[in-house]
């Protein structure tokens, strides 16, 4: 028999557009009828904040908690929440949007002196308020794991590419990587970058052992690579590999990257999206399959970051649908 109070569930913080409406939530447990009060820090008592579910018109930034009494005159406090409300342009958020991280602001690229501060920043709307993690040339950054990222005095070394992960439970997103160029004091702007040589590499898998066969992959790899040699690219170009051979083929294709290369990663086949993420199936690929079978392209892309490349293209001409599979 429960004989105190017992909140089970806290509300969560959410971060929304201005003027969007915000549910925020409290259950609990404990003997007898349970009553409930919301309260504000700015005004105490929220007017009508009566029961376990108090929604709210985000106007401003605002912290709430709740509390929960018996009949006895026990009560127990939850957790206090911030709706933190973003007064920024929300024309692209969808109109059945459930809470998923949703970009508002991307970090841009600079060319800063040594020596002066950098600042990068990044907003999302998420409901619960998403999580941020900086990464510079695909490796996380110990510390960066707030919106605005911040390097009081920036050297050599904070040179590189830049971009932020942003999750909650519900999705992982990713900004668009971003260059940040290092000039010294008395050096001008770094002139437009030039391509040192130009690699492809051109996957087609049209050819499934268990999954229905395509046509058009093998015409498609034949088009672009002849294209891609017109422009003077080396193009190296495989169809029908199983996930083992894609990674290898990756692996050496990211083996002849470096900085000042134009690099080019093309897919064609069967692929689907999961969690934000794009996935490309082997033709050895089981049914169903699931991610472990496949070969990640965010992996890929950040692996061809890693390299500093002057530039970085990936091209996948393959189906996104997300694939429901309960072991995910």
């Amino acid at each position: 028999m429960i004989t105190e109070i017992v909140i089970v569930r806290h509300p969560v913080s959410v971060c929304v557009p201005v003027n969007h409406k915000v549910n925020l939530r409290v259950r609990a447990e404990g003997k007898g009828i349970l009553s409930y009060q919301w309260f504000s820090e700015d005004e105490k008592e929220v007017p009508g904040g009566t029961q376990a579910d108090l929604t709210v018109r985000a106007t401003k930034t605002q912290r709430y908690v709740c509390r929960v009494n018996d009949q006895f005159y026990n009560y127990v406090f939850s957790e206090w929440v911030k709706v933190k409300v973003l007064d920024i342009d929300k024309s692209g958020l969808p109109v059945d949007w459930q809470g998923e991280p949703y970009i508002a602001i991307n970090p841009k690229p600079q060319a800063v002196r040594q020596g002066v501060k950098l600042s990068l920043r990044c907003a999302a709307f998420g409901i619960p308020t998403p999580h941020y993690q900086w990464y510079r040339n695909g490796q996380p950054l110990l510390d960066k794991t707030s919106d605005i990222l911040q390097i009081d005095s920036v050297t050599g070394e904070h040179e590189g590419s830049y971009l932020c992960s942003i999750s909650n439970v519900l999705e992982e997103r990713w900004t668009e990587p971003i260059d940040i160029n290092i000039v010294q004091p008395d050096q001008p702007p770094p002139a437009a970058l030039t391509a040192t040589d130009k690699v492809a590499l051109l996957i087609g898998n049209l050819n499934y052992c268990y999954h229905p066969g395509l046509m058009a992959p093998v015409m498609d790899v034949h088009e672009l690579a002849n294209l891609l040699q017109q422009l003077g690219f080396r193009v190296v170009s495989l169809l029908d590999l199983t996930r083992e051979e894609m990674m290898a083929a990756i692996d050496k294709f990211i083996q002849l990257l470096d900085r000042g290369v134009y690099g080019l990663f093309y897919y064609a086949g069967h692929g689907y999206e999961h969690a934000g993420r794009n996935y490309l199936v082997a033709v050895d690929a089981p049914q169903p399959y699931q991610t472990k079978n496949c070969v990640c392209v965010q992996r890929v892309m950040h692996q061809m970051q890693e390299r500093q490349t002057a530039m970085s293209v990936i091209l996948l001409d393959t189906c996104r649908k997300w694939y429901m599979y309960q072991s995910f």
